[in-house]
């Protein structure tokens, strides 16, 4: 099911994004796909990617059973890691993705990023920082919950945090 949601996740008739938004899809894709090596298969990692004021890219690895931060890589994008290694991809595919999202947000906040299993790609318009302090608790509970552009996986590392939602694409 796919529903047309606005940025505070509510259905809409007329979004402030084109209807389909091919690019802003193409750029999700692009970051699950160059996720999926840097999360291993069937475990239960998931990845925070986050865009900064001050210029930096992070990527950010959570565990799904307590949402424990185990890894981190940050950098601006003159320092990032060799477009031709996993993480390097990644964090270019990140930095399109991010700047697209924040030239369509009504006032980019200081720090947007989104989340992603390797299958889809999510962010909450409520709270945009993935790695604020008590993120992932607002959506394990249900306090917020997240837009899709790719639906993430239901049964995968970010079940939790769509657990109570409905699924349905962003655009």
């Amino acid at each position: 099911m796919h529903r047309n949601l606005d940025w505070t996740g509510k259905e809409e008739s007329h979004g402030s994004l084109p209807r389909p938004n091919r690019r802003l899809t193409a750029l999700a894709q692009d970051v699950a796909r160059l996720a999926q090596p840097l999360l291993p298969a069937g475990g239960d990692l998931f990845l925070g990617l986050e865009a900064t004021a001050d210029g930096q890219i992070h990527l950010v690895w959570w565990r799904q059973h307590d949402f424990k931060r185990i890894a981190t890589i940050s950098a601006t994008p003159d320092a990032f890691c060799p477009e031709d290694s996993d993480e390097g991809a990644l964090q270019d595919a990140a930095a399109a993705l991010l700047d697209y999202l924040a030239g369509r947000w009504p006032t980019p906040p200081g720090a947007l990023g989104v989340i992603t299993d390797g299958v889809g790609v999510a962010f909450a318009p409520d709270h945009p920082s993935p790695s604020a302090d008590s993120w992932l608790l607002r959506h394990a509970t249900g306090e917020s919950t997240l837009a899709m552009i790719l639906d993430l996986d239901p049964a995968g590392p970010c079940g939790l945090l769509i657990g109570g939602q409905s699924t349905g694409s962003f655009h």
